[in-house]
């Protein structure tokens, strides 16, 4: 049941040490890069030797070019680096790039936070289209990277600042994800590749397959080619936690019994002792989860490129990902302190600890607690598509063109959710203990819960739903060059958005007659938590919960109708215009070579939001402009430094679940909750300054500071407006007793108060070939993030930003000579708000900090074939969110070790 920490440790490092005395991933490309060495010749002068570098090196010196020779702050990971890294998807690659922090869900990466802000303000395209991939149940514009697998791509570039040239849409960043196309390659004739894995995974035990293919052909003058690229997942891991969801506390001023106070404490035989058990805060659902996972992946890229003439180029590019998971997830809990009729008002103390260092009651023995045993079913099921067109064209040697066609939809579902409750209520004797450890208490429920007799099947949750998230895109641009130094840009973008939601669920969820079961012990399974965690003995580790095969056949409701989720029903349709004037320059100013952009871009958007103010179906219309001027220079005062400085007025548009005009309305008592159509998007203001020092070949020592001023965030007020100035018809008032010329109460998402942020970003990258020996033949790529923040949450006051981390760092440490190649990679990133205020009067919800520890080694056998293998997590790394800045558990999860051996083929 235990497994000693001493053991995991040993386990990583005999892991880490493994990897570095294997070696080198498979190489997507054929690309190398020439590096400069000097020797003494026999006559004393010295000789520059060119050595050709390919793999690994080669790469990361590309990369190094690309973010060299561009105007703003852009940083870049190309295909031979993806392959080289252990990642689980897209999410997991990015977060190697300087300023990127990822979010977990589920042990794998899922959205993307840059210097700060989270998915919402980061805008991604694929082939140059803006596009939308959604999971499950993500409502909002951040983008979910882990619908597709990493070797889809064939390089992953961050744009930190903005040019006028740039769509609209991001506080932080736009990702740009190209697929592979037939004339990347440096060959003519047929290019292949193959890739076969099996992935263990230490909790669950299971070993599934991950499979990646690749074949290109171009013709013999390399003028026309087409490519198509596969890549399929699978994972089955385990996840294991205690969780709480938050904590809450009792009023010491009203009686036993009232509001959220127990019924009762047995040993409080003065009123001291009585007020302060029920000022003191108790988990409102102190268990132990247990959930099992299958997911798969599947990606398909295809690509037809064209160049009938040396100043033509055409490509026609298609992308296709499914990501399907299927999740039970058994619990046994107290569900008593988590309701208060009925629940914590019978709740009697008969003994108990309270920490005075945080005020919880760290340990308690209870009596008449209602216990439930739980299990659920859900299966997601999400889809991605796009198609694009990319058209160049010289019209002469001082003018050129590029039109962009394309459109990409994005499909979330969830089919198929359902549940099923055993309760056992008013039991005696249940134990909790927080003492001997904050994260993992003993529990014990007072009876043996491995059986049936004491519980009853009490109640049912079947649902579907679902979001649909479509773009379409026409854009066009000129260039024109007024002389060598100057070349003017003017272009503009048409983009239609739309947005939909949609919600079914059973209409009864009590069950009663022959459906309520009394005694499940036949419709029941007994499962047990016996992986990773160091749980305390005396805890219940193994429990009787629902079948879920066996309900969904007993269940008299189960094929009963569904009915409409209302508040799950919305729309959004979105038109975004856009035009643009850029001047980009180069040129020498006092034998400096100085280059950069400066340019303005207006943006108008068209917004008509829907969605049901209770049962009536309403739709609101608002639009808005913006002018985003731009400015970006890089100067090089010598050949191996660069000064970047970047300003830039930029926006992101509100998260779309803010939009919806959906809610309730009682016209009797004046009062109306929804969202807000009428919301204007998040403006700001960012300043950026560089300087890189490319100090030689591979080597690079950069630092950038950057300052966002944010007009406004949006927050949630309640406060008494005149139903005119709401943007809400007036049809909904009629028939009713109230007036559209009345004050009403409203509770809504309004923009508030502004904020600021600002940060240093660090980054360091060498070969240490200054090394004798061995030591010669390894290398270093880190970088370091610092970010502050300051936002007005309105009456709670100032704090960070939510999902802002105020340190973050990445670091490689990679080894490569001849067939063999090895890296060992940690990512850390520091605690971060995930709401403020907190919920039952927490002062916060967060995540506390995080570091994961990577490793991948691989030996090309011969020119074609590599073995490889790749460990994940080798810490174990738990994710621990929290509440309240006393940091009470919240969540405290794992979901164990992932090791993939595996061949690539190339040819």
């Amino acid at each position: 049941m235990r497994r000693s920490t001493q053991t995991r440790i040993l386990c990583a490092a005999s892991v880490s040490v493994l990897a570095l005395m294997a070696a080198p991933a498979f190489a997507q490309t054929d690309a190398a890069a020439p590096v400069s060495t000097a020797q003494t010749g026999d006559d004393g002068v010295t000789e520059v030797e060119d050595i050709v570098v390919t793999g690994f090196r080669s790469s990361l010196q590309q990369a190094l070019n690309i973010k060299r020779e561009e105007a703003g702050a852009v940083d870049t990971i190309l295909a031979e680096d993806i392959a080289d890294f252990p990642d689980l998807n897209l999410a997991e690659s990015i977060q190697r790039l300087p300023g990127v922090t990822i979010d977990r869900e589920g042990g794998q990466g899922r959205t993307i936070s840059v210097r700060g802000l989270g998915a919402d303000f980061t805008r991604t395209r694929i082939n140059g289209l803006e596009a939308q991939a959604a999971y499950g149940s993500n409502r909002s514009r951040g983008f979910d990277f882990s619908m597709f697998a990493s070797e889809l791509f064939n390089s992953i570039t961050v744009r930190k600042t903005q040019s006028a040239e740039i769509e609209e849409g991001s506080l932080g960043a736009t990702v740009d994800l190209q697929t592979a196309r037939p004339l990347d390659y440096n060959r003519s004739g047929l290019t292949s590749a193959l890739s076969v894995q099996g992935s263990y995974n230490d909790l669950s035990e299971k070993t599934v397959p991950r499979l990646a293919g690749l074949l290109s052909w171009a013709n013999e003058d390399r003028t026309f080619g087409a490519l198509i690229s596969v890549a399929y997942s699978e994972r089955s891991p385990i996840s294991e936690s205690f969780n709480t969801t938050r904590w809450q506390s009792g009023d010491p001023t009203a009686a036993y019994g009232a509001g959220n106070n127990f019924a009762n404490c047995i040993p409080c035989t003065t009123a001291a002792q009585r007020n302060d058990v029920l000022r003191a805060y108790y988990p409102r659902i102190p268990r132990y989860t247990f959930g099992t996972f299958d997911e798969d992946r599947l990606g398909v890229t295809s690509s037809i490129q064209w160049r009938p003439t040396e100043r033509t180029e055409v490509a026609v590019d298609f992308l296709w990902s499914r990501f399907n998971q299927e999740a039970e997830s058994p619990n046994i809990e107290a569900i008593s302190f988590s309701r208060a009729a009925g629940g914590v008002r019978e709740t009697i103390v008969r003994d108990y600890a309270i920490d005075a260092s945080n005020n919880t009651l760290s340990y308690g023995v209870f009596d008449m607690v209602d216990i439930r045993s739980e299990n659920g079913f859900t299966r997601d099921e999400s889809n991605f598509y796009q198609g694009s067109l990319n058209v160049k064209h010289e019209f002469s040697d001082r003018l050129r063109g590029r039109l962009k066609l394309g459109a990409n939809k994005s499909e979330a579902r969830t089919p198929f959710n359902v549940a099923y409750m055993f309760d056992a209520n008013n039991q005696n004797g249940f134990t909790y203990d927080f003492r001997g450890d904050d994260r993992l208490p003993m529990i014990n429920y007072g009876f043996d819960v491995s059986k049936g007799d004491r519980f009853t099947l009490t109640e049912w949750r079947r649902s579907t739903g679902g979001a649909n998230f479509e773009n379409q895109v026409a854009a066009g641009a000129l260039e024109y060059d007024l002389t060598p130094e100057i070349t003017f840009k003017a272009g503009g973008e048409y983009r239609t958005y739309g947005f939909d939601t949609f919600g079914m669920q059973q209409a009864v969820s009590a069950l009663s007659g022959a459906d309520r079961i009394v005694g499940v012990g036949n419709v029941g399974k007994v499962v047990s938590i016996d992986g990773g965690l160091d749980i305390p003995n005396g805890s219940n580790l193994s429990f009787i919960v629902p079948d879920i095969q066996k309900l969904n056949g007993v269940v008299g409701q189960f094929n009963a109708p569904l009915v409409p989720t209302y508040n799950g029903i919305r729309e959004v349709e979105e038109t975004d215009k856009g035009l643009f004037a850029q001047a980009d320059f180069n040129t020498t100013f006092a034998d400096m070579t100085v280059r950069g952009n400066v340019g303005v871009r207006y943006a108008r958007t068209d917004i008509d939001s829907s969605g049901f103010l209770d049962t009536n179906y309403v739709t609101v219309k608002n639009k808005y402009d913006d002018i985003l001027p731009s400015f970006n220079v890089a100067i090089e005062p010598r050949d191996d430094l660069v000064v970047r400085l970047g300003a830039a007025k930029v926006m992101s548009r509100p998260a779309l679940g803010d939009l919806t005009p959906g809610g309730s309305l009682s016209t009797p008592t004046r009062r109306v909750s929804y969202g807000n159509p009428m919301l204007d998007p998040f403006r700001a203001t960012n300043f950026d300054l560089s300087v890189e020092w490319y100090f030689q070949s591979e080597g690079l020592l950069a630092a950038a500071v950057f300052y966002k001023d944010i007009d406004s965030f949006i927050t949630t007020v309640t406060e008494m407006v005149p139903w005119r100035s709401l943007g809400l018809p007036d049809d909904l008032l009629v028939g009713t007793p109230a007036s559209p010329d009345e004050d009403f109460e409203v509770t809504r998402k309004v923009n508030g108060a502004g904020g600021s942020l600002h940060g240093i970003e660090l980054q360091y990258q060498q070969p240490f070939t200054f090394l004798p020996g061995i030591g010669k033949d390894f290398g270093f790529i880190g970088n370091f993030t610092y970010v502050d923040s300051e936002v007005d949450y309105g009456a709670y006051g100032k704090n960070r930003l939510t999902g802002q981390s105020k340190y973050a760092f990445n670091t490689t440490l990679y080894y490569e000579k001849g067939p063999m190649q090895a890296r060992v990679s940690g990512a850390y990133r520091s605690q971060y708000l995930l709401a403020y205020p907190g919920g039952n009067n927490n002062s916060e919800e967060g995540v506390r900090s995080t570091f994961n520890l990577d490793a991948s080694a691989s030996y090309e056998i011969t020119d074609n074939l590599t073995v490889s293998v790749e460990a994940l997590n080798l810490t174990d790394a738990y994710n621990d969110r929290y509440v309240d800045e006393t940091n009470r558990v919240s969540n405290y999860r794992h979901f164990g070790r992932e090791v993939m051996l595996g061949m690539r083929w190339k040819y």
